[in-house]
Parts: C-alpha cells; sequence; structure tokens
C-alpha cells in the first residue's frame, strides 16, 4: 500500500475518490476533506440574517407587509377577483407610505424576492426569500425562504 501512496497526492479529489473505492481505503478521501478549507461555514448567511436583524422597525413592517401583499394579490389573481386585487394593491402602497413616513425607501431595506408560479388549472403559487452567495458546493448562490428567515431573525 505504501507504494500507492505518493501517486494520491498528486491526483485530484474525484480521482483520488475512484482510487480509494478501488483500494478499499478511506486514504484517498482524506486529501478530499482536509483541502476543503471554511466551507460550510455560513459566514454570507449568518452575516446576511444579522443584517436583516439589525435593520430598522420600519423596514421590518415594510418587509412583511411587502411579502403579506404580494401573496395577496396573487390569491385575488387566481381568483379573478377585481376588488381582491385592489385591496392587495393598497395594502402594498400603505406598507410603502409607511415606509417613507419613517423617511426611507425601498432600497435602504433589503426586500425579498417574490415569485408567482403557474400551476395546473389555473391556479397561481407564490413564494418568497432571498437570493445570497453561496456559502458552499459550486452554485453561485443560495435561496433562503421567507419563513426560514424569518424564524432566524426573530431569535
Amino acid at each position: 500500500m505504501q507504494t500507492f501512496f505518493p501517486l494520491t497526492k498528486w491526483l485530484s479529489c474525484s480521482a483520488r475518490l475512484l482510487f480509494s473505492l478501488f483500494i478499499g481505503s478511506g486514504l484517498g478521501l482524506a486529501g478530499c476533506v482536509s483541502s476543503q478549507s471554511s466551507v460550510g461555514d455560513n459566514n454570507n448567511r449568518s452575516a446576511f440574517l444579522n443584517k436583516l436583524a439589525d435593520d430598522p422597525a420600519s423596514c421590518k413592517t415594510f418587509r412583511d407587509g411587502y411579502v403579506r401583499g404580494f401573496k395577496r394579490n396573487v390569491l385575488a389573481q387566481a381568483k379573478a377577483s377585481d376588488a381582491d386585487q385592489v385591496e392587495a394593491a393598497q395594502s402594498l402602497a400603505d406598507v410603502q407610505a409607511g415606509l417613507q413616513g419613517a423617511g426611507l425607501t425601498e432600497a435602504d431595506c433589503s426586500k425579498p424576492y417574490c415569485i408567482i408560479e403557474p400551476l395546473q388549472n389555473g391556479q397561481l403559487d407564490s413564494w418568497c426569500g432571498y437570493r445570497i452567495d453561496a456559502d458552499e458546493g459550486n452554485d453561485l448562490y443560495q435561496w433562503l425562504d421567507w419563513d426560514t428567515v424569518q424564524a432566524a431573525v426573530q431569535r
């Protein structure tokens, strides 16, 4: 086994994994695990949640109202109810006015992305959350859904 170890030092992690499967030892995996420093440390996620928690109360009120109004609007569109759409639009306008009354704009707050998803039979669904830089893996971004963020910020 000693004669194979120096060779594994020069192989990529995937080649080491394959090599370790053939040899039947965990030796090849050890290099892969130890070469990934600071992966999975959740620095971006933690920093983002801390920023949200430190936002002014008017931003928190705006975000809550924005998501609530967006979801109400989607439900109104799914029901094709003009009256409900007008009511949802008014609630969105009210939270925007409250934000302006506090001397802030939407750009001063971290507004979540909200997306409408068409379903079968003319139904609509919606979801909201934040897209931030990924903490780990090959993805550029990670998605933090609204409920998860709210639970984390409330702590």
